[in-house]
């Protein structure tokens, strides 16, 4: 016997230098992966990603803004924002992954945020030490379920709170009474007394607990961002502004005694899920004596004072964890540019690209007035508009451009691109589309410049109607507060309204039977289509492209063998 201490203390030495051995491995291994990461472009595997949980905060937080200062459905729907937005995220939190999502959706007219938004990814970019010391920290704060709902958490906090907490008080006190009348007097009764109010403080926290699960888990998760804003204020303090720090040290400091309240709780958590029967049986002496239900109350009612310092709190661990991987897309991208800002009705780019292209081929240009985009299929004339689109949104939310150089307004983003029915409302596209088309004339006119992209224009009604409608809309918005890029194959529109608007176009060279496409932006309107070259290319029956060629030579009145000559095939 007299062995028996000694071997039982070194058995839990050995447990213990074994469990630190294991968690520095791990760690290490994680710092090796971040440090991997960065400047690499995001692994997504996953085609279509469900950003439901991600859209919480913004949903919350769009109710405080101003429409024209958002990102609406349609245009992030058109502009397949949701696979920019895997392309550019490696975030390592929840809270990080819903601040780029917010930011992605706004458009702030005071580009002064996007100044401090800079100064912190130009520190994360260049302070290598400090933004991987970061980085394992806000990794902390998992990307569980139940931290992406946080915020709405903390929006319905006063409806969170413990509803039979008196009654919860009652039966601590009671038992404590009759435990030390037992202590005191031996009486039977109150000893008989004592057992019944354990065993049914026992039974309501045994069954309470459950139902209540999943608000302490979100308890324990504020309290996580608040260790985690903590831990990761010193590394980076400096990159934001005085007044912004200040503020984040003042609601630390105000939620210090929060967290070592609900610490407790969560420390008895995890010592009753190691399996421990001795913690397992601690949990539920403590839970007959209702701690959990009065703790969990007290800290809810606490942090309705400072609801405000906890989404303060939250918000600079987001926008740290969003500026570093602002800064790691960045240096996964060939080149870039941060966007110059004009008061002028002007748009300029130098070797402008779409983000969502490995090698995408890269365009110049500069609109003062409004412009036409024309061209055969497949040519480009749609992800220019995109990519134009795009770019525009990602200067003024992340104050980063695909682009070697550009010069840009103040400007909303709206589009009317990828138009589909409704089966659900009975809306059909043409009816879709003029909606899509409505709002941009309702919000052109305020005072805020709005970029208008549409990909042809009404296509979901017959030729004629087409063109005249067209031509009325386009010459509409033309006078309204917008610079307007369309793309159309529709060559009529680009010759009746060419005295208004700029024209360019994309267009393909055949080689060897097949059609070669460049991609790059040309003056002027197309003088070529491609439809049935295409069909040929794409080894359709030659029936059909003979069939399909003297048609055509019959509506131009012109023989069947001079269609190559006018590039119709």
């Amino acid at each position: 016997m007299q062995f028996a201490f000694p071997i039982i203390i070194s058995i839990i030495g050995i447990v213990a230098f074994s469990y630190m051995i294991e968690r520095r491995s791990l760690r290490r291994s994680l710092q090796r992966r971040l440090h991997a990461s960065f400047g690499q472009k995001p692994d997504r595997k996953e085609e279509a990603p469900n950003y439901k949980e991600t859209a919480v905060y913004y949903n919350l937080l769009k109710r405080t803004l101003s429409e024209d200062e958002l990102v609406d459905e349609i245009t992030w729907e058109d502009l397949e924002m949701d696979r920019v937005f895997g392309r550019i995220n490696q975030t390592v939190s929840c809270a990080g992954e819903q601040i780029l999502y917010a930011w992605l959706h706004y458009l702030p007219r005071d580009k002064e945020l996007l100044k401090k938004r800079e100064k912190v990814i130009q520190y994360f970019a260049g302070h290598e030490k400090e933004r991987e010391k970061a980085w394992l920290i806000l990794h902390s704060l998992r990307k569980d379920s139940v931290n992406y709902y946080l915020p709405e958490y903390m929006e319905q906090l006063e409806f969170q709170g413990i509803p039979f907490v008196l009654f919860c008080k009652c039966l601590l006190c009671s038992l404590v009474l009759l435990i030390l009348c037992v202590l005191i007097t031996g009486n039977p009764l109150a000893r008989a007394l004592a057992g019944i109010n354990f065993f049914v403080n026992l039974a309501v926290y045994a069954f309470s607990k459950t139902k209540y699960e999943i608000q302490m888990e979100a308890l324990y998760g504020i309290i996580r961002t608040v260790k985690t804003a903590d831990a990761i204020f010193p590394l980076c303090r400096e990159s934001f502004m005085e007044e912004e720090a200040q503020a984040v040290a003042e609601s630390l400091g105000r939620l210090k005694s929060v967290s070592r309240m609900v610490l407790f709780l969560e420390q008895k958590k995890q010592a009753r899920l190691s399996g421990d029967m001795i913690a397992l049986a601690g949990d539920y002496l403590a839970g007959a004596f209702m701690w959990d239900f009065i703790l969990y109350d007290r800290a809810v009612r606490l942090l309705l004072k400072r609801n405000e310092n906890f989404l303060r709190l939250y918000r600079f661990a987001g926008e740290a964890d969003a500026c570093i991987s602002v800064a790691s897309f960045r240096k996964s991208m060939d080149f870039y540019c941060v966007p110059r800002f004009t008061k002028e009705r002007i748009l300029e780019a130098e070797r402008l690209c779409h983000p969502l292209l490995e090698h995408g081929v890269a365009n110049d240009f500069r609109l003062k007035k409004n412009v036409i985009l024309t061209g055969s299929n497949a040519s480009g004339k749609s992800t220019f508009v995109k990519a134009a689109a795009v770019n525009l949104i990602l200067g003024q939310s992340i104050h980063t451009c695909v682009a070697e150089k550009m010069l840009m307004p103040d400007i909303l983003v709206l589009t009317s691109m990828a138009v589909r029915d409704d089966v659900l409302s009975g809306e059909s596209y043409y009816i879709r589309e003029i909606r899509y088309l409505k709002r941009m004339i309702e919000r052109s006119g305020r005072s805020r410049l709005v970029f208008c992209g549409i990909d042809e224009i009404l296509r979901g009604t017959n030729t004629k109607e087409r063109i005249a409608a067209s031509l009325a809309v386009l010459t509409y918005l033309n006078k309204r507060n917008c610079i307007l890029m369309t793309a159309t194959h529709d060559l009529e529109l680009a010759q009746e309204l060419g005295g208004h608007f700029e024209n360019y176009h994309f267009c393909e060279s055949v080689e060897e039977g097949d059609v070669l496409f460049d991609y790059k932006l040309k003056k002027g309107i197309s003088c070529t289509t491609n439809a049935l070259r295409l069909l040929k290319a794409m080894n359709f029956p030659e029936e059909i492209v003979r069939e399909a060629r003297g048609k055509i030579a019959e509506a131009q009145g012109i023989p069947e063998e001079g269609q190559e000559e006018k590039g119709e095939v």
